[in-house]
């Protein structure tokens, strides 16, 4: 993916900063979660994966052109530091909401700078950022958040069509999902979890603000139930 600072032609999902102050009223209900106990073997298997998430998670740092998203992103979800949430839960996230809402874009960084310190991986903050990081001037870094969420929506975008349960998205966070929905510019106007023996779904009902068009929307979220007593 190739990365032209300031180079305003790449299409962010059509993100304009008023229809993101706009959505951002409506905040999606967080998945339930559920405990796993782990056994002997996973903590050594959980701290070789952190060591492969940091490997990939530095590929990050650089803007990496052969970085695999989908890589990075099973990682994170295999190591010590997967959150299931994404960053709704550690501070800064709602207060860079409000940032944007106020348009205190320098403040909107410092809180974004606080979920990613601790979450990287939130999809959600690398939104807020490049909308606050481009409106702040700060244009190396817009880049480096639009990298990300370029990245991670990709990834989610290849792993389904969101059109069933068998064709779900699969989503590794609750930050991912809610800015899946939020950068797809869709209203959301009911929630539900839906199980099957291939795992557990989030179904969505949307719709379309453009063509009116409501349609239901699938996604894989047994990752999140299974290890979300740890992500607080």
């Amino acid at each position: 993916m190739a990365i032209h600072p300031r180079d305003h032609s790449l299409n962010f999902r059509s993100l304009a900063l008023r229809g993101l102050v706009a959505s951002l009223a409506v905040l999606l209900t967080a998945c339930g979660t559920s405990g796993v106990q782990e056994s002997a073997d996973e903590p050594a298997l959980r701290q070789q994966n952190q060591s492969e998430y940091r490997q990939l998670l530095a590929e990050a740092y650089q803007l990496s052109f052969t970085l695999d998203f989908d890589r990075l992103r099973r990682a994170y979800a295999e190591s010590s530091e997967y959150n299931p949430y994404g960053g709704m839960k550690l501070d800064g996230l709602p207060e860079a909401y409000g940032s944007v809402e106020r348009a205190d874009f320098q403040e909107c960084l410092r809180n974004v700078d606080k979920v990613l310190k601790h979450n990287y991986m939130s999809l959600e903050a690398h939104m807020i950022g490049v909308v606050c990081s481009g409106q702040a001037g700060e244009f190396e870094r817009e880049d480096q958040h639009r990298y990300m969420v370029e990245g991670l929506m990709t990834s989610i975008e290849n792993s389904g069509d969101g059109k069933s349960q068998e064709s779900a998205f699969f989503t590794i966070s609750t930050s991912e999902l809610r800015g899946f929905v939020r950068l797809k510019g869709l209203q959301v106007l009911d929630q539900s979890i839906v199980y099957d023996k291939q795992g557990i779904y989030d179904k969505m009902q949307v719709r379309d603000p453009e063509s009116g068009e409501e349609y239901p929307l699938f996604f894989n979220v047994s990752q999140q139930f299974a290890q979300g007593s740890g992500g607080e």
